[in-house]
């Protein structure tokens, strides 16, 4: 698995007490849009182990699918089971406004539907839109269908620029989020 995270730059942001959201980006959109998540969730738990994360400690694992790709909900199963058997809870991050991109809507919405009788396997949304360039006032992610908005965890809804880097604003629920990120 690739990693923008170097193992010494994760080093020092734990020696600073940095929550972390483990975030993976190595995905195909050939695959995520396929029924047969279980190789790329294979390859995030390889990666994790790698870098040192622990298993069985409750951290989640994002799949930050791209905002214009589609995904498919089998695939979206397949990688969340894989996750949960190795000992991580699974996490995705969506464009959840159904006009920019209805897939993510539809599929997230058939895997909360098909999960429904393992608790959702604990997973963790973390929406994309609506997108602001100030701090909301009140919480009010997108959510898919089959979701409220205080179902989302989490919610990137801007933006910061500083000279030809950008970094994206989250705002979540509560900070009791935090504690499946890596400490």
């Amino acid at each position: 698995g690739e990693w923008k995270v170097k193992p010494e730059e994760l080093e020092f942001l734990r020696s600073k007490k940095c929550k972390i959201p483990c975030l993976l980006r190595h995905f195909k959109e050939e695959v995520v849009a396929s029924n047969d998540g279980k190789g790329d969730a294979r390859i995030a738990v390889a990666a994790a182990k790698e870098l040192g994360i622990p298993q069985n400690k409750g951290i989640a694992l994002f799949a930050d699918i791209p905002s214009n790709w589609q995904v498919n909900h089998n695939w979206m199963i397949g990688f969340s089971n894989v996750l949960l058997e190795n000992g991580y809870l699974p996490g995705f991050i969506g464009n959840t406004d159904s006009e920019q991109n209805f897939c993510f809507d539809r599929q997230c919405s058939h895997y909360v539907q098909a999960t429904k009788d393992k608790n959702h396997n604990h997973t963790l949304y973390w929406g994309k839109q609506p997108r602001y360039k100030f701090d909301p006032e009140v919480w009010a992610p997108y959510a898919p269908s089959e979701l409220l908005p205080k179902d989302m965890h989490l919610w990137q809804y801007g933006d910061i620029k500083f000279h030809k880097i950008t970094v994206h604003k989250n705002y979540t629920q509560s900070e009791s989020i935090l504690q499946y990120f890596l400490e």
